[in-house]
């Protein structure tokens, strides 16, 4: 995103009930100037700034568009702060915080005081140390204006202060711990935040996988999943946290080849998600891998009969959120719900989405993504025996791959067989395909281009 990009992508990762808001409160406040350039903004699908300049090149503040364009993000912004005043119990502390500063300034110092107390409460409830210890220094500030000798009540605040600080350093620490989990060895001491516990449990999980402790590495997340579920408060708060431990648990099943139960934890997963109000940014990233990881088990398990359920599911997601779905993660959906189709043998729906892919595609796609479709475009054509289009195909793909790279021996292979064999029979194939295999183990494939398209199952399953 470039500098002059932000106002334009604000404006448009702004809900219907945003955009209503922020008008309804700058009428009467703004000159309609401001809210006719939010209205130009709005309207273009990609940021023009040209296209601006051109369309109030008769209006005065033009050349002053960069000063405006930053004064309209920041009335954006305030809007977007008063209406999600009750975001969080963060944002609600926060605003406590900004409350007690100006009523400290004021000389309100019993109203502060209140403010502070209520606060503070709130803050242990959510284990919101970093905002505890702003709360905490404001008391011993307020505290001192009322009572400037008393020195033993200063003494016991700032004791308190500094142990909500070593709650914090330890988060801190746990951070960084996780980061690279090889690198770090963390104390015994028992954590008293949920949220440090969960940082040292995921640290313990990470080193038992690295030791092969894959059992006790499960029961450790399970017991992880318990403990959030015994604090709802706490876990409705940070959702998102207990979604990521839950989507570590299910990645670890499908890895496990657990199916059935990654599927009922799936399910589960989901009946709570609805329970959640607020949809945040994190929240929808967790979702996304949810559903990464349950297309997964689609793929490994071919003769489900619920995958356009599920596609059906993310594309009524994706377009519920799409301001705040990267391009590119919408791309590596479709380029799956291909490759699932492909494995299926339901070449109709996956060459709906291998057209879908190609027709749309830009310059900022995924290469590999792309590179990968115009394989299995391949290998639908030629398990239809779309023997003219295939070698058209062939032809396209020979000078794609040129562009990109030299043309490995694999890939050879394959473009030879595919070209070749188009036509025959089915003895005929199957004697080819046995050759075939035969030429790739003394050619293999790599494990990560297996990643992206199977054709070591697709030879197999032809033999």
């Amino acid at each position: 995103m470039k500098k002059n990009e932000e106002l334009f992508y604000l404006i448009q990762s702004l809900s219907k009930s945003e955009k209503r808001y922020f008008k309804l409160s700058t009428q009467g406040n703004e000159s309609s100037e401001y809210l006719n350039l939010f209205d130009a903004i709005e309207a273009q699908k990609e940021y023009n700034e040209a296209q601006i300049k051109a369309l109030f090149k008769d209006k005065a503040f033009v050349t002053q568009l960069t000063t405006i364009k930053n004064y309209l993000k920041q009335r954006i912004l305030q809007s977007l702060r008063n209406y999600h005043s009750r975001i969080s119990k963060n944002a609600e502390l926060m605003d406590i915080i900004r409350n007690v500063e100006i009523l400290f300034h004021k000389g309100q110092y019993t109203i502060c005081l209140s403010e502070l107390n209520r606060a503070e409460k709130k803050a242990k409830n959510f284990q919101q140390d970093v905002l505890l210890f702003h709360i905490q220094d404001w008391k011993r500030k307020v505290h001192q204006a009322l009572y400037p000798q008393d020195f033993e009540t200063f003494k016991a605040i700032i004791q308190k202060q500094k142990e909500t600080l070593e709650s914090t350093n330890e988060y801190i620490s746990l951070l960084l711990a996780n980061i690279d989990p090889t690198q770090f060895s963390l104390s015994h001491k028992k954590s008293v935040s949920l949220q440090n516990k969960t940082l040292k449990t995921l640290h313990k999980y990470r080193k038992q996988l690295l030791t092969k402790h894959t059992d006790k590495a499960k029961q450790t997340l399970e017991d992880l999943i318990k403990e959030w579920e015994q604090n709802p408060e706490l876990l409705k708060e940070y959702f998102a946290m207990y979604f990521s431990i839950n989507n570590n648990l299910l990645g670890f099943l499908v890895f496990k080849k657990q199916y059935k139960e990654a599927f009922v934890r799936i399910l589960l997963l989901k009946q709570k998600a609805l329970t959640i109000g607020t949809i945040s940014a994190a929240l929808i990233k967790e979702k996304l891998r949810l559903y990464n990881i349950e297309l997964e088990i689609h793929r490994n398990l071919k003769e489900l009969h619920t995958t356009h359920e599920i596609i059906d599911e993310i594309q009524n997601f994706i377009e519920l959120h799409k301001t705040l779905v990267p391009n590119n993660y919408w791309l590596s959906f479709r380029f799956q719900f291909a490759n699932i189709y492909f494995l299926k043998k339901d070449h109709k729906k996956a060459l709906q989405w291998i057209n879908d892919i190609l027709n749309h595609q830009t310059k900022k796609d995924r290469k590999d993504l792309i590179t990968y479709t115009y394989w299995i475009n391949l290998l639908v054509h030629y398990e239809l025996g779309n023997g003219f289009t295939l070698r058209y195909l062939i032809n396209s793909m020979k000078k794609y791959l040129k562009k990109q790279k030299n043309i490995v021996s694999y890939e050879k292979i394959v473009l030879k067989f595919l070209s070749k064999t188009v036509e025959y029979d089915v003895i005929e194939k199957r004697k080819a395909f046995t050759v075939l295999k035969e030429q790739l183990e003394e050619h293999p494939i790599p494990g990560h281009i297996l990643g992206y398209v199977d054709f070591k199952e697709w030879v197999y399953r032809n033999c």
